[in-house]
């Protein structure tokens, strides 16, 4: 009896133990996921801004998960040749996405038959960047300011030419013309990389991109920078105007990075997912290596992400109707 006795507070604590351990949001992951590597496709190609994000983030991952985190570069189709591939994985947790914005709001609009569905198909887990979008020009075109180019460009309808790497991107270029009221030709670019060798080599006059390819020309004099579309001037470049200070359009067409999973993925893996994402992103070095990149490091919840891709989505698909623009 008195055996009984004495071993009634040993199974209370171990009954109390398991009950923690059940109810801790992250227990079943940290303990049972990941045992190997884990692949992040990142839907454009090495180099860029894209990878950049995905290599910082995924080196500090692994450093927290104690697996390799392995950046698979799948570029093409607007993204959604990664987008797929990521679809029909596993939701184990071991293959993730890190898609644009234009991947998950953009395409559904401009594609008649895109080959998943935002909603039904990905598990939203973390924001991890924003990236401010900036108006550059080759230096030989006759204008310093974004006064001087609107006039330029008013004087001269349809004779400067604006380049961009994505639909998004496209978006951006478009609404500015129609805000602005001024005619420009827009060439599409397969990527960020290929807009900026054409702006640098003089093939276009103007781009419509994402700060980080394009701030080391800018700082060297290869690009003039004439306006961001932020609600803020940026720190990497404090001395450019918004083009909400030029009364144009707002940050609506601007760039941000989300890492996502297929769909079916347990909950307790999204969970440690973001929770190790937003630690990692709360990191010094990240957050300035994010900034001399002239990105923002920017986590969330999933639940924060999936609002963001509908209140997006709602804004930016009349646009798309109205200015008629399509992938197909």
């Amino acid at each position: 009896m008195s055996k009984f006795v004495h071993a009634v507070p040993r199974i209370c604590a171990v009954a109390v133990g398991l009950v923690a351990m059940l109810t801790s949001p992250y227990s079943v992951a940290k303990s049972e996921w990941p045992t190997r590597a884990v692949r992040v496709v990142v839907p454009f190609g090495p180099g860029g801004p894209a990878d950049v994000v995905a290599r910082a983030i995924g080196q500090r991952l692994s450093e927290r998960w104690g697996q390799s985190v392995i950046i698979d570069n799948k570029p093409g189709g607007n993204t959604t040749i990664g987008a797929v591939d990521v679809v029909r994985a596993a939701p184990d947790g071991y293959t993730l996405l890190q898609a644009i914005n234009s991947t998950l709001t953009v395409n559904r609009f401009t594609f008649s038959k895109l080959p998943y569905n935002v909603q039904s198909d990905f598990v939203p887990i973390s924001l991890v960047a924003n990236v401010p979008v900036v108006l550059v020009s080759n230096p030989k075109v006759p204008a310093k300011s974004m006064a001087e180019f609107l006039a330029l460009a008013r004087a001269h309808p349809g004779k400067y030419t604006i380049g961009g790497g994505t639909v998004g991107l496209q978006l951006a270029a478009e609404r500015l013309s129609r805000d602005a009221k001024i005619q420009l030709q827009y060439v599409p670019y397969k990527s960020g990389a290929d807009v900026t060798r054409a702006l640098a080599g003089g093939e276009i006059d103007m781009a419509v991109d994402g700060i980080a390819a394009n701030l080391p020309f800018i700082r060297q004099g290869k690009m003039r920078a004439l306006a961001t579309n932020d609600t803020k001037r940026i720190p990497a470049l404090p001395d450019v105007p918004t083009l909400a200070e030029a009364g144009l359009m707002n940050s609506e067409a601007g760039l941000w990075h989300a890492i996502l999973a297929p769909r079916g993925l347990p909950k307790d893996i999204q969970q440690k997912i973001q929770h190790d994402i937003a630690a990692v992103l709360s990191l010094p070095d990240i957050r300035q290596r994010f900034a001399e990149l002239g990105m923002e490091a920017t986590a969330s919840t999933s639940e924060e992400l999936s609002q963001k891709i509908e209140s997006e989505s709602k804004a930016l698909g009349p646009l798309i109707k109205d200015l008629g623009l399509k992938m197909d």
